[in-house]
């Protein structure tokens, strides 16, 4: 049907500027066309013909880049929001599973500090701090309709970016402390019980860094919109 080809290339032209994973690009065109097709038999009960009620429900709806930009808006704070929690959890999860395997372990090796010691624990404090503000930042900016009115999706992008760099740099404190420590005191590590923090702290790198990388493409491609 000629007003089938209407719909389906105005949502075609939404799909090329949405940015996100497949299965929110997916529900977001499924919820296009169901607008439309909604807004469409309101104008066939008006009397209009099927293409013409189309072009109606397709002029009605305003240009494609900015129906995408408006639900970029909304996938880029769903998507903040979501990293966010996660940031939050991940960070006492690991300092849990840290500390019980190094308490638990053979005393400490070093009966002074060491400047790469203290270097290490300055940036897990620092990246600690970034990381849980930059969260509860995003979090706090990012929830609820008063925020998508305001549209405060630039304190959202600042806080889940911060989020994640943060946690970034705590886990690769940590691992850069452990292989110090491991490579110059072996004998004080409980390597079975450091092993299952130490393999927590890879995945969640590599998932955050893949996160950050997946969250930067969004932000671009949102730009571009």
């Amino acid at each position: 049907m000629a007003r089938a080809a209407v719909l389906r290339r105005y949502a075609d032209h939404v799909a090329e500027h949405l940015v996100g994973p497949y299965s929110r690009r997916s529900a977001i065109i499924d919820e296009v066309l169901d607008g439309l097709q909604c807004l469409v038999e309101c104008h066939v009960d008006d009397g209009a013909d099927g293409e013409e009620a189309a072009h109606r429900a397709v002029r009605e709806w305003g240009p494609a880049s900015e129906v995408a930009r408006a639900y970029n808006d909304a996938t880029l704070r769903i998507s903040a929001n979501q990293l966010s929690v996660q940031t939050v959890c991940a960070l006492p999860l690991l300092a849990a599973a840290w500390a019980s395997a190094l308490l638990g372990g053979p005393a400490g090796p070093w009966p002074h500090h060491p400047p790469l010691l203290l270097t290490g624990l300055g940036i897990v404090a620092f990246g600690c701090v970034l990381s849980l503000a930059g969260a509860l930042s995003g979090l706090r900016k990012g929830t609820g309709p008063a925020a998508a009115l305001a549209r405060r999706d630039q304190g959202v992008v600042t806080g889940t970016l911060a989020a994640l760099i943060g946690l970034l740099a705590v886990l690769g404190a940590l691992i850069l402390l452990l292989l110090n420590r491991g490579l110059s005191h072996p004998e004080s590590l409980d390597w079975p019980m450091v092993a299952i923090p130490a393999t927590l702290t890879l995945l969640a790198g590599a998932y955050f860094g893949t996160a950050l990388r997946r969250f930067l493409s969004f932000l671009r491609g949102a730009g571009s919109a």
